[in-house]
């Protein structure tokens, strides 16, 4: 059974809420609208991946995430390629963040 932990907003002081474990992670433009999907992607450490996120720049970008929800799993690739396939069946394309190859 899949458990996605609540969004939480993308700002460095609520890296703490964010497991060290390995998981898929999900950026969303708002933490209050879970179908905001930016990107979509694993991550052996899910807190450092929060991290890095936090202090990348997408300031140049038209759809910047504000927030991150994830789900722990030690499948993360598998988990998530299969999530962004997924995306891609309901939408006809990958979350704008993710790379179209």
């Amino acid at each position: 059974m899949r458990r996605w932990h609540k969004p939480v907003p993308l700002q460095i002081k609520w890296a703490d809420e964010v497991p060290d474990t390995p998981g898929v992670c999900v950026l969303l433009r708002r933490a209050n609208d879970i179908s905001s999907v930016l990107k979509i992607g694993p991550a052996r450490s899910l807190r450092r991946m929060f991290q890095r996120e936090c202090r990348t720049d997408y300031s140049s970008l038209p759809d910047q995430p504000g927030a991150m929800m994830w789900m722990e799993s030690w499948s993360d690739a598998e988990e998530a390629s299969r999530l962004v396939g997924e995306y891609r069946r309901r939408h006809g394309r990958v979350p704008p963040l993710n790379s179209p190859y």
